[in-house]
């Protein structure tokens, strides 16, 4: 059995993903392009049109030369909002940069909120004008969930905080997300241990575990049984596979001892992804005013749902030939670091 994740994050933008999404195009991938500026939507003189506008126009030349390789393109890395307007100027960057992005025939993800944020459930209605435009143009959701110094420890809000954004939190002044949205598609863009929740000094799993990657899988097995109970969850991307010579991430590596025992042991149960198609899109009567929300008509389905997802027996003892296909991955996996060392970039799963 060849391992195939459900999705990858990159930040790496060569050549070499073409022939991984060759090998396997049942894998989504969201491309991430780090800009050297990027809107403060706690501005209140920021126009949020323009602010995607300019946005866009850096990422469509990368995303022009990519083509089909990604499925997504992600705007703003976990933008920070303080206030109630700089959630809705969030939600009229979003839903813009979704309209125009798609006028060139790519699809986004909104969002892309790191841990506990926005940092009142109640502001969720302020962005769900992006969660429209998604679903008009036939986008996702992204969301970051990370915990510490266990993944289980206060999972509700950390690492399984979208059920309280999607089925609601009364005590927190938010009824969820409304039912023509609720079939959204999630995809969790960043995960895993990261113990800048509770210190300003990076520390991933390495400095829990050391470069024992068992008794982490244990952990993550855990969280991957809690998000196959959502079936809006498409998939999510364990932070992170980078080159062994960055030093500022070195403890969240996955590579390779993660990665190979993932390779080795786990048994993915996928669910394949289903967008509707995106709808046209029609520029705005005004380009300084944010994309209106898109209201349904009363008779109106909710997006189809990903598939369920099967009921998997435990695998039997490995053969001869899994070992040979297993060993083929990760020569496999050696071959794309090598050329991503090579370009001395650094890529994120």
């Amino acid at each position: 059995m060849t391992w195939k994740p459900p999705l990858v994050v990159i930040l790496d933008h060569s050549d070499v993903w073409w022939r991984v999404k060759t090998e396997s195009p049942g894998t989504l991938m969201v491309g991430r392009l780090v800009l050297p500026e990027e809107p403060d939507f706690n501005d209140a003189s920021l126009d949020p049109s323009k602010a995607a506008q300019r946005h866009c126009d850096a990422i469509l030349p990368v995303a022009d030369r990519m083509g089909k390789t990604y499925d997504f393109w992600q705007g703003v890395n976990e933008p920070v909002v303080q206030s109630a307007e700089a959630t809705r100027r969030l939600a009229g960057f979003e839903a813009e940069r979704a309209r125009i992005m798609s006028s060139h025939g790519f699809r986004v993800v909104v969002g892309s909120f790191g841990v506990g944020n926005p940092p009142q459930l109640a502001w969720w209605k302020h962005f769900l004008p992006a969660l429209e435009a998604a679903k008009q143009y036939g986008g996702a959701l992204a969301l970051h969930e990370y915990a510490w110094p266990r993944l289980d420890h206060e999972s509700s809000w950390y690492l399984l905080r979208h059920r309280k954004v999607y089925k609601g939190e009364p005590a927190h002044n938010w009824g969820g997300l409304p039912s023509h949205l609720a079939g959204t598609p999630l995809l969790i863009t960043e995960c895993g241990l990261d113990g800048l929740i509770a210190q300003p000094r990076p520390q991933g799993w390495m400095s829990v575990y050391g470069r024992d990657p068992g008794r982490y899988l244990q952990e993550l097995a855990w969280y991957d049984g809690e998000l196959q109970k959502d079936s809006y969850v498409v998939g999510a991307a364990l932070y992170c596979c980078c080159s062994a010579d960055d030093p500022r991430w070195a403890t969240y590596n996955i590579w390779p001892e993660l990665a190979q025992a993932l390779a080795r042991d786990s048994r993915p149960l996928y669910r394949p992804a289903r967008f509707p198609e995106p709808a046209p899109a029609k520029k705005p009567p005004s380009a300084a005013k944010p994309a209106a929300p898109v209201q349904p008509e009363p008779d109106e389905q909710p997006p189809a749902l990903p598939l369920p997802v099967p009921v998997v027996p435990p695998p039997g003892p490995p053969d001869a030939l899994l070992d040979d296909r297993l060993d083929e991955v990760v020569q496999r996996l050696d071959r794309i670091l090598a050329l991503l060392r090579a370009r001395g970039r650094k890529g994120s799963a």
